[in-house]
């Protein structure tokens, strides 16, 4: 009897214990995430469990790619819980065994097996460090990850009412101002901006740098309103930009990226995942959502302006005497006389203004890559006067993180410091930074220009009355003396005196980066 009694107790603990197994494990399908920076791995499902975190996972590539993977690969939990790669099924951790190949159709499903996660995780990031691929934000508690919306977006009714832009010729400066909802630094997000003018032989293709705040400005040119795509990392969101004309956008990350996914795609092509204020807000809202009817009807209103007989002959004519034109500008980043010849025939100034604008962003460019390596000498017009000479110098340079030296010939420190600075600028060469040495009159023309050989950068001789009004409107005392711009245009510091190369390093890295 009594060892019927401890069979019975016996059983009725390997039932308990297999119940709390049971209720430990968590099945996870289609796991939503903030961002990937990869398409070639995604997450179909996921296992927790006390034993391992499994993975089964869609690899995604060219038919007969062979599969390999990182033993270094983890998932990286927000509390500093680490879960590192044990074992791997139809993929060949560091290429130890022979690896299968992504199949005819583009895809192969894997499993992989992590170690087991701590039960208060809620989210994991995916790292494989070889091939650089990281998924951060994997939900292990939600569906959709949370991201903190204002309700102003969501409640404002206004937008409805908002007109399609005017079709036609306009050329002029699209801005956009952006805000991505759900962004962390971490991520070190790379944006860009893509579209095709008609004119040029390739599309362009503009960086869009994000700040740590997720916020992002971009202006470019344009002769009329265009489909743009806006690429961050895998995801693309679709803007429509007018020339002349300022969009805000606020860009609900998790939803974008989730909509360009393999396998979450079809779930999020309809959700609203961005929202819209300012030129044309009724076709981005709209194209955020998978609709086109808008962009449809403005492209009908566009097409039937530019086909009446009055325009279309003239269109076509211009355009055939600017294509070559386009070419051999990208070629050269300047236009020959000839070129500007053949830009006065045209019969839209709006083509000719627009090319004569992009030719000079493309020679200030080209300028300021050539002051990387050497001195470049720039002027400025001496009618700039006051509150304009400031702004006029540093426009080339918009979007770009910029050390303004005032400096003479014949001032000691100043040189001594501009060698100092040397191995600074060598260590920072990889940053988008722009070195621009301001002299005035007391600095003999012939004395400044043969100093110059070794000073790479851009330079400037002000006149009197610039150089004084700079001084006094910056507090310049005394020489050396340092303004540092950061890359939205804002000034950063001030000083008068070398502050010493770490403060400029720190200041300079700030500048570019926040």
């Amino acid at each position: 009897m009594k060892n019927i009694c401890g069979w019975i107790c016996l059983l009725c603990l390997c039932f308990l214990s297999l119940q709390a197994q049971a209720g430990r494990k968590k099945v996870l399908e289609y796991p939503g995430f903030v961002w990937a920076n990869t398409s070639e791995i995604e997450f179909k499902r996921m296992i927790l469990t006390e034993e391992q975190t499994q993975v089964d996972a869609v690899m995604y590539g060219k038919p007969g790619t062979p599969l390999v993977i990182s033993s270094q690969a983890m998932l990286k939990g927000a509390n500093g819980a680490v879960a590192r790669l044990r074992e791997a099924d139809k993929i060949s951790i560091d290429g130890v065994t022979e690896p299968e190949v992504i199949g005819e159709d583009g895809r192969l499903e894997v499993t992989l097996s992590f170690a087991p996660l701590q039960s208060d995780v809620h989210e994991v990031d995916f790292v494989e460090p070889e091939m650089s691929w990281n998924i951060f934000g994997i939900q292990l508690s939600r569906k959709e990850p949370y991201i903190y919306v204002p309700n102003f977006l969501t409640s404002d009714t206004s937008m409805d009412s908002n007109e399609l832009p005017e079709p036609g010729l306009s050329e002029g400066k699209a801005v956009v101002n952006g805000y991505i909802l759900g962004y962390d630094s971490k991520m070190a997000l790379l944006g860009e901006l893509v579209y095709e003018d008609g004119f040029f032989p390739q599309p362009w293709t503009l960086p869009v740098k994000i700040r740590q705040d997720g916020s992002f400005h971009l202006e470019t040119e344009l002769y009329q309103p265009v489909l743009t795509s806006l690429k961050l990392g895998e995801a693309t969101l679709s803007l429509f930009l007018v020339p002349d004309e300022e969009l805000t956008v606020y860009i609900h990350l998790p939803r974008l990226s989730m909509s360009c996914s393999h396998l979450l795609g079809r779930h999020y092509e309809k959700k609203e995942k961005a929202w819209f204020d300012g030129a044309a807000e009724t076709i981005n809202r709209e194209l955020s959502v998978g609709n086109k009817s808008a962009l449809e009807a403005y492209q009908a209103v566009e097409k039937d302006l530019m086909e009446r007989p009055e325009i279309a002959g003239k269109l076509k004519a211009d355009s055939e005497k600017v294509k070559p034109v386009c070419e051999r500008l990208l070629a050269a980043s300047s236009l020959t006389s000839d070129d500007v010849k053949i830009l006065r025939t045209l019969e839209f100034p709006e083509i000719r203004t627009y090319v004569e604008t992009v030719a000079q962003a493309l020679q200030l460019n080209a300028a300021r890559v050539v002051s990387t390596k050497e001195a470049v000498v720039a002027s400025l017009d001496t009618q700039v006067a006051g509150a304009d000479i400031l702004p006029r110098i540093i426009a080339p340079h918009k979007g770009r993180a910029i050390l303004i030296d005032f400096w003479a010939t014949w001032c000691g420190p100043c040189r001594k410091s501009m060698q100092v600075m040397l191995p600074l600028k060598k260590t920072l060469a990889s940053k988008d930074i722009v070195y621009i040495y301001l002299t005035g009159p007391s600095s003999p023309e012939s004395i400044w220009k043969a100093a110059l050989s070794k000073m790479t950068g851009v330079h400037y001789r002000l006149t009197d009355a610039q150089w004084k009004y700079l001084c006094s409107s910056y507090g310049v005392t005394g020489i050396p003396a340092y303004l540092i711009i950061s890359h939205d245009g804002k000034l950063q510091a001030r000083y008068v005196g070398f502050p010493g190369v770490d403060v400029l390093q720190e200041d300079l890295l700030r500048a570019v980066e926040e």
